[in-house]
């Protein structure tokens, strides 16, 4: 299906652009039209993370469970062309699509680095993009070619380039001001600063505004210029939103991202067996008491956001509702009596689809052709090169970023998945005594069955590489509990929690910082367990990224600029190891089930 756009004037960073169709604003031969009400849509995607094809996603969907006894329907879920044709069936002259951020996380990213991304998005023509933080994992100079291939506005409000940043002089507004039916609407966009710095390849050749502040000084602006409309496309994450809502005047409406919330408006999303975190929109009350509303659309690529807002001629919200959709296709599978996934009959489809049609948030959606021929020759790449078959896991390895609580001896929680990378670190740098890695660093689980190329690069899709760093057991001690006090704090950035390979420790969630990691115990070369020592010096394996003091762990960096010496890069990209892991390392090419004494959580308990 083709992808069409109606676009109205539009304004950026300052600067008019005048698409086909639309007059100049700065037609001085007639009077300033009088305000009037506003009637405005706002379709919107968060966190996809370079995900573009739907996705096996299992919903309780309660048709009649006789047929299969079971009410559980496994369902193709989501994906831009199935987004792009909902986009097209909605979009009229007053929408705005605008999507909050985020790329990486598949193949897609790991083999063609954001092109399919931007390439996509021009296809869909999105009315604004704020940029994300992993939006630099690539780097300055990587995202700056980026830019140069989208043909629609990047915005990121607080954001600034220097002279010695590639990306300076590239197309990043901090703003665009829209022209529908008259009336002008803004939209502001904002990064989150600590995140992005310690979480990406930024440099300090990009300088970063107060998140608050910004979007303040952004609106005063604008508001000199009689705008009255303000939408602020945040990719801060929904506690900060609320935050940002509360603090500052005049927002009206936050579309967010960053932390993959679940909003639900109708009550629906929990009846399908979805975990939900707030309120579709979120309603917080601004300095003066006045509602602003804060929305986000899932991850992944899984749901289109659908927001209808009414301004009256003050540019007050009077009305305001939708829902957060997720498209599906009509390819159901059911569990057959020994428990089988099987496709659904044509009787059990009907029954599904009747479900399905009493529903707000679930639809079935055809495929964009458009999108899917962009998709066609990249697709076609990735599965030539996902052919080859590293060998096979026999224990599902979950990668859950922060454990839930166990004691000694119980099935231990978290990440086994970033339990095998950090073997996989181990056993490939034989000067490494131990290795540690960082939750967010791992991207899927390893599912039990064959294991390939594509599922390892999944996994590890970042352009990192593959570091040691001499320290001493103090330190090692010091950087644990910096990690999960990071994961932990206000940063909400729950990816920095460490897992690690011949090391081991409890840990005490909740605790007060720097002492939830807690009876650290070092492998040594004959197997044995032992308290560190606080005066040895161990050779850490780690990834660049973590190497660097980013994602929390400060004293990587400090330890490497003290003495650069300590810190030796292999070049070795982040995969490699985890690739030669199963080639060379295990026995038959089979990774055994997780064995409790080598894992590196002993207990967790909350206090």
């Amino acid at each position: 299906m083709a992808i069409s756009r109606t676009l109205p004037a539009l304004t950026l960073a300052g600067y008019a652009l005048l698409l086909a169709g639309c007059g100049s604003d700065s037609d001085n031969d007639n009077p300033a039209p009088e305000a009037k009400p506003l009637r405005l849509q706002v379709l919107h995607t968060n966190d996809h993370h370079s995900y573009f094809e739907g996705q096996s996603y299992d919903l309780s969907l309660d048709y009649d469970p006789t047929l299969t006894g079971a009410e559980t329907v496994r369902v193709d879920l989501g994906g831009f062309p199935r987004i792009a044709t909902a986009i097209d069936e909605y979009r009229d002259d007053h929408t705005l699509v605008l999507n909050s951020g985020e790329l990486n996380g598949t193949l897609y990213f790991s083999l063609f680095k954001g092109e399919v991304d931007f390439k996509v998005f021009n296809a869909i023509g999105l009315d604004a993009y704020e940029l994300g933080n992993h939006e630099f994992d690539e780097g300055e100079a990587h995202l700056a070619e980026l830019l140069k291939t989208v043909n629609f506005p990047v915005i990121a409000g607080n954001v600034h380039p220097t002279t010695d940043s590639p990306l300076f002089g590239s197309d990043i507004a901090p703003y665009v001001v829209k022209e529908i039916d008259g009336e002008k609407v803004a939209v502001i966009g904002v990064l989150k600063v600590e995140k992005t710095q310690e979480s990406s390849l930024v440099t300090d050749a990009v300088e970063f505004d107060d998140e608050i502040t910004s979007v303040r000084e952004h609106i005063y602006a604008l508001k000199d210029e009689g705008i009255n409309k303000f939408i602020v496309l945040s990719h801060l994450g929904y506690d900060f939103d609320q935050e940002l809502a509360a603090s500052v005047r005049d927002i009206d409406l936050i579309v967010g991202g960053d932390t993959h919330d679940v909003l639900d408006a109708t009550g629906e999303f929990e009846a399908i067996g979805l975990d939900v975190d707030g309120d579709y929109p979120t309603v917080v009350n601004n300095p003066d008491g006045q509602p602003v509303y804060i929305v986000q659309a899932w991850e992944y690529a899984k749901g289109l956001g659908k927001l209808e807002v009414n301004f009256d001629a003050d540019g007050v919200i009077t009305d305001i509702g939708g829902n957060v959709e997720l498209l599906v296709g009509e390819n159901y599978q059911v569990q057959d009596a020994s428990g089988a996934w099987v496709a659904a009959s044509g009787e059990q489809t009907a029954q599904i689809n009747g479900v399905i049609d009493g529903l707000t948030t679930v639809r079935v959606a055809e495929e964009s052709q458009a999108i899917l021929d962009i998709l066609m020759p990249y697709k076609a790449e990735m599965e030539s090169f996902k052919q080859e078959a590293l060998g096979q896991v026999t224990q599902y390895m979950p990668f859950e970023r922060i454990p839930t609580p166990f004691q000694a001896g119980e099935t231990p929680t978290g990440s086994y998945a970033a339990q095998v990378v950090a073997d996989a670190f181990l056993t490939y740098l034989p000067k490494a005594d131990v290795a540690i890695q960082n939750a967010g660093g791992v991207r899927a689980p390893l599912e039990d069955g064959e294991f390939t190329v594509a599922d390892a690069y999944n996994i590890l899709p970042f352009s990192n590489t593959v570091v040691t760093i001499d320290m001493t057991g103090a330190d090692i001690v010091k950087v644990l509990n910096e990690a999960l006090d990071y994961a932990q704090g206000i940063s909400a950035s729950t990816g920095a929690f460490p897992y690690s390979a011949n090391l081991r420790y409890d840990v005490v969630l909740g605790a007060p910082a720097g002492t939830g990691i807690q009876n650290v115990e070092v492998r040594d070369e004959g197997g044995t367990w032992g308290p560190i020592d606080n005066g040895a010096v161990y050779s850490v394996a780690t990834n660049s990224f973590t190497g660097l003091g980013k994602d929390g762990y400060d004293t990587f960096g400090e330890v490497q600029e003290a003495n650069p010496e300590a810190f030796e890069n292999s070049d070795v990209a982040y995969v490699v190891p985890l690739l030669e892991y199963f080639r060379e390392e295990l026995p038959d090419n089979t990774l055994p089930a997780l064995d409790r004494e080598l894992y590196c959580l002993k207990s967790v308990t909350q206090q």
